[in-house]
């Protein structure tokens, strides 16, 4: 029977490599993550969209341009809210046609009616309409429209997620945090 000290001194150079054989893979994952972004893009090209933010009168007060792939796009036309990082979580069933999305929701035992009116082309140039009203009579309701337009590819060196406001330059990517450093919130 092999005493301990025999195995580990057998098994010595196979532990030594571990460390190595990390390296070695990490030095190859910028080149499998280029690769399976290259696979991505074949399968679903990303596509600059336009996203606005529209006041009550319809007038635009603010503008991002973000690099989307098909999971984003289908998220613009999708409504989830929170209030303070807190989700309203769905008590009963969505209704969910072509043109609007309406759920019953709640938050801390608190019941809200969420509705996302969508108009317009989803696929090229749509509008969305979102409103989440407070159900126990207090009156408390936020709304927000957005308008979604496609805009073309992705500027060269965007991957998805990126983003910009209007006319400047690349952002924080969407996917990856906020608007860190940025120096201003809109």
């Amino acid at each position: 029977m092999k005493t301990l000290p025999c195995r580990a001194r057998r098994l010595a150079p196979a532990i030594l490599l571990v460390p190595v054989m990390l390296v070695l893979a990490a030095c190859s994952a910028p080149q499998r993550q280029s690769r399976l972004t290259d696979l991505q893009a074949d399968v679903d090209p990303p596509e600059l969209w336009r996203v606005e933010s529209l006041d009550h009168r319809g007038v635009v007060n603010g503008a991002l341009d973000v690099c989307v792939d098909q999971s984003m796009r289908d998220g613009f036309a999708r409504a989830d809210a929170e209030i303070w990082g807190r989700p309203c979580l769905p008590h009963r069933d969505a209704v969910d046609t072509p043109n609007l999305y309406a759920v019953r929701c709640e938050i801390d035992g608190r019941r809200f009616g969420l509705t996302l009116n969508r108009s317009g082309d989803l696929r090229r140039d749509f509008t969305a309409a979102f409103s989440l009203t407070a159900l126990d009579g207090s009156g408390a309701t936020a709304k927000q429209v957005r308008r979604f337009r496609r805009e073309g590819a992705c500027p060269a060196g965007w991957i998805i997620g990126d983003q910009a406001r209007v006319g400047s330059a690349k952002g924080v990517n969407a996917l990856a945090g906020t608007w860190s450093g940025m120096g201003r919130s809109e």
